[in-house]
């Protein structure tokens, strides 16, 4: 493990080479919180409460699910153009494991986007509507379900981005998942708003234990909603972790067939 500790770690500082374009991707998340935060408060005119959210939490409920989608370095791209032309089989040489090299790899950048959009995000809609009845006891278990989540979508993307073993392109999929995310993932508003029968479904979908389920947990944290959405999230992992190496190995053999 400690190669991967060292890969993520020396992504982690090249980022910073590249630190502007964080920051206008952090800048361009907060003009979308902006317009979110104006057209929630029209909505909240006269109420205090829509399904159980205040203006406050469904806002805060939106920079916690935008930080977290957004915050993806999107190597599906990169994963395509590595089979695409042929540089993978270089780097199954490796003396290392292809798919938790994109692990560390991804992660380490993802840590930066999610932080910068989250703090300056923060500020803006704390002097926008103010703060939240945080509770601050739940900041360790919060983390670790963030983390859950942000592996969830790897595997997830990372499942999807192998399959350019037998698609010209998978970047298309990935526009579909992203989509999925955005919607009955949660990510634009919680499924609460949703009608009865689609949010029963797309609450047990996995996209939701992405964004939904780990943003409510921020904003309206109990242990019974944090021990349920924890053991969702492991054996959703689970699931996508074999459905990944499963691709991942026969993939592999593909190109080895094919001579690659």
């Amino acid at each position: 493990m400690k190669k991967y500790f060292e890969i993520a770690k020396i992504n982690f500082l090249n980022s910073f080479a590249y630190f502007g374009e964080f920051f206008f991707h952090a800048i361009f998340i907060l003009l979308i919180l902006f317009i979110f935060t104006n057209m929630w408060k029209a909505v909240y005119s006269g109420k205090e409460l829509i399904e159980g959210f205040t203006l406050s939490m469904m806002i805060w409920y939106l920079l916690m699910a935008e930080s977290i989608v957004t915050s993806s370095p999107g190597f599906v791209k990169e994963v395509n153009t590595e089979v695409q032309n042929g540089e993978i089989a270089y780097k199954l040489n490796k003396p290392y494991n292809y798919i938790l090299y994109h692990f560390a790899k991804s992660f380490s950048r993802r840590i930066i986007n999610f932080t910068l959009t989250f703090i300056l995000g923060a500020v803006l809609i704390y002097f926008l509507i103010g703060g939240f009845d945080f509770k601050i006891y739940s900041l360790f278990f919060l983390v670790l379900i963030l983390f859950l989540a942000m592996t969830l979508d790897f595997f997830i993307s990372m499942s999807i981005a192998l399959l350019s073993f037998w698609l010209e392109d998978s970047n298309s999929l990935r526009w579909i998942y992203d989509k999925l995310l955005f919607t009955i993932g949660g990510m634009l508003v919680p499924l609460e708003i949703f009608p009865t029968w689609l949010a029963k479904i797309a609450g047990v979908l996995p996209f939701s234990f992405i964004a939904y389920s780990p943003a409510k947990l921020f904003v309206r944290f109990s242990f019974v909603d944090f021990f349920n959405v924890f053991a969702i999230q492991i054996s959703y992992i689970i699931i996508f972790g074999c459905i990944t190496w499963i691709i991942y190995k026969r993939g592999v053999r593909r190109l080895n067939v094919n001579g690659g």
